[in-house]
């Protein structure tokens, strides 16, 4: 193995120069696989023992994850070894497109509980993941990738006929929901949790939970966007608001791809603020979250008609920002623009836009938003 992929696969070359990508494996490893696909150009693989292996490589310590949950896909890694993968992942697609990059800082969460949303499949009333690459559900008896009460709900509910559940909780407030898809009969859950079925909520019904984070307290729809954990806020809003101060970028900021309003609420404190959110559930949030001096614009971004801002926050979904998103936030005419990316690739696309249309990377750091997955959060400050 030569590389980490930006799924987490190990990458190796076949002896007809493909390229094959490996799931289980690390750099440096020598290891006999079972194909899974062949393509032209490509092949994906999945490890079948470890010849060879690497000084990062631990047992893995979930047997759930043995039987082929699609959950955790980097518990083969050591603690210690996962941030610098996945930071070897980002800088390897900004090298990709010949991106001159500083190196990274990485960053991991501190007084983290684990995730406290969590999708799940329901088979014979019981919630579980589905196996990677199949339909068929592992029904946990425990999980501690997940938050201690999200982990009850998890392994002790009972959800009738429904087909998925979202447990969605407030750690630092003790607050539970699940939003239930199908049937929102015969739930069995503790008292202290509120229920809804997806199909109340098209009819108008609101349901919430509260989280506290950013050292503020934030009202989430059962359907709005918030990152996975608040340790996870944490992070990011420190590592935004550092940027922002250390690189001396004073005066108004936009905040693009808002959601319930973190960065407006916390970096935009004291300055005028134009929230970019389009989904209903997390605008409706966002005007109980934040002041009358922010501006919530309901809009998609590349519609939105720009204002002069010295700062301009974006945080897109995994598909990241494009061309049009890029060209209209740049009419903003921000002296520094973060972007915060959940995925490699997409973090490499856009910077090569900001990029390409004049502005500089000045530093960028990797957090460690999903321990034990292969999912990145790349935070990256770019000047003009």
């Amino acid at each position: 193995m030569t590389a980490t992929a930006r799924d987490g696969a190990g990458v190796a070359r076949a002896e007809d120069g493909r390229v094959v990508f490996v799931e289980g494996a690390l750099p440096g490893e020598t290891v006999s696989v079972e194909m899974l696909k062949v393509d032209r150009r490509w092949s994906r693989a999945r490890v079948v023992r470890v010849l060879d292996p690497s000084p990062d490589r631990v047992p893995v310590p979930c047997t759930h994850q043995i039987e082929g949950c699609g959950g955790c896909d980097l518990l083969h890694v050591g603690e210690s070894a996962q941030l610098r993968l996945k930071s070897s992942m980002v800088v390897d697609q900004l090298a990709r497109l010949e991106i001159d990059a500083p190196d990274p800082a990485r960053r991991s969460l501190d007084d983290d509980q684990g995730r406290t949303t969590v999708r799940a499949a329901v088979s014979d009333g019981r919630a579980g993941y589905r196996i990677r690459g199949s339909h068929d559900v592992v029904v946990p008896d425990s999980c501690d990738a997940v938050d201690p009460a999200a982990e009850q709900l998890l392994v002790d509910g009972r959800f009738g006929d429904a087909s998925e559940i979202t447990i969605r909780v407030g750690n630092r407030t003790g607050e539970r929901l699940v939003l239930v898809e199908g049937s929102p009969f015969d739930i069995e859950v503790p008292d202290d949790v509120l229920v809804v079925g997806s199909a109340d909520l098209k009819k108008g019904k609101r349901a919430w939970i509260h989280e506290e984070a950013g050292g503020r307290r934030w009202r989430v729809s059962a359907r709005s966007f918030f990152q996975n954990r608040p340790a996870g806020v944490d992070a990011l809003v420190d590592e935004v608001r550092e940027m922002v101060d250390d690189l001396g970028a004073d005066g108004p900021l936009v905040d693009a791809y808002a959601g319930v309003g973190i960065f407006a609420g916390t970096i935009g404190e004291g300055r005028t603020v134009h929230a970019i959110e389009r989904g209903r559930d997390s605008i409706a949030d966002a005007r109980v979250n934040l002041d009358g001096d922010v501006k919530i614009i309901k809009s998609s971004v590349e519609r939105w008609r720009p204002s002069p801002a010295a700062i301009v926050v974006a945080d897109p979904a995994r598909e990241g920002l494009g061309k049009d998103a890029v060209a209209t936030l740049l009419r903003s005419e921000p002296q520094l623009f973060v972007l915060v990316s959940c995925d490699p690739s997409s973090f490499a696309r856009d910077a090569g836009l900001l990029i390409d249309a004049g502005m500089r990377l000045d530093r960028f750091t990797v957090v460690d938003m999903f321990p034990g997955t292969s999912h990145v959060e790349t935070v990256g400050a770019f000047v003009v």
